[in-house]
């Protein structure tokens, strides 16, 4: 855990932020080249790239507010817009992003469909860096286990004269747990490293993207039903292993499986419609043949 990475006088460089950037510049790298090899300007891409990203941003913590009313108040107006301190649900990005691209694409007269199949593929690996920053920060934790490759939290900071204010899982466990303390223990209980999980399957699933992309690609705009799809089946199951209490429904489902669920609806849904389309368009060729 390293939430801060260097601090000077009023300026700090949290982990967070920084991984955020790091894979947003590595994804728009990876989007342009592409792009460009495509035939769609990658300047185009670089204009709309800046204000996508604040969209998303914008509507992860949005959502993030709506699941969690209780960790925002009036009387910390700066604590609502604090994202360098956590506060970030994924799913909340796409519609807003997805959004602006569109409108964007019809600005700058590229084709939607294929700057998404540009794009989508590098979305992962963007967010693995953002796992990488959950990791460091402490947030997104797992729930205990015992298996050998379990990771513990530490007790920040170490003197215990001072009270314990980071690793959310070390407080978490201290308050939940007996036989474990603030006053006399430096680390937390071994818990599941599911931002790891997390980091190797969103690299995974970006590599799956990016090969279906340029060797199979059945129709334009595929990339963006089979990331919905795969990212929801994934992202549920690793949510069974989390431990950092999200909001439940309907008993024992998370508020984040519900979004799941949504995710591989609209999937579904959009790959049947794509493919309908993209049939329906190669139907007159195949009768003039």
């Amino acid at each position: 855990m390293l939430p801060t990475l260097l601090k000077i006088g009023p300026v700090t460089l949290h982990s967070y932020g920084l991984m955020i950037a790091l894979g947003f510049l590595a994804a728009l790298y990876g989007v342009q080249r592409d792009a460009e090899k495509r035939g769609i300007d990658p300047q185009a891409i670089q204009n709309m790239a800046f204000w996508a990203l604040l969209a998303g941003i914008a509507g992860t913590r949005v959502l993030h507010i709506i699941m969690f009313p209780s960790g925002y108040s009036w009387t910390d107006p700066i604590g609502w817009l604090a994202i360098w301190r956590g506060g970030l649900v994924f799913q909340g990005a796409l519609p807003l992003s997805i959004a602006y691209v569109y409108f964007g694409c019809r600005q700058y007269k590229v084709p939607f469909w294929g700057v998404v199949d540009c794009a989508i593929p590098y979305l992962p690996m963007a967010h693995a860096a953002g796992r990488v920053g959950c990791l460091l920060n402490g947030c997104c934790y797992g729930a205990r286990t015992s298996l050998p490759w379990g990771i513990r939290f530490p007790r920040v900071p170490w003197n215990f004269a001072e009270p314990a204010t980071g690793s959310p899982a070390y407080i978490d466990h201290c308050e939940r747990y007996s036989g474990l303390s603030m006053t006399h223990d430096h680390w937390s209980y071994a818990v599941h490293p599911t931002q790891i999980y997390g980091i190797i399957g969103l690299l995974a699933l970006c590599g799956i993207l990016l090969y279906w992309r340029n060797k199979h690609l059945p129709f334009d705009g595929f990339t963006m039903p089979a990331y919905l799809m795969l990212y929801a089946v994934g992202r549920f199951f690793i949510e069974f292993l989390r431990g950092d209490h999200n909001p439940t429904v309907f008993g024992s489902i998370s508020q984040q499986q519900l979004f799941c669920f949504v995710y591989l609806a609209f999937g579904v849904t959009l790959f049947l419609i794509l493919r309908q389309y993209a049939l329906h368009k190669a139907a007159p060729h195949a009768t003039r043949k």
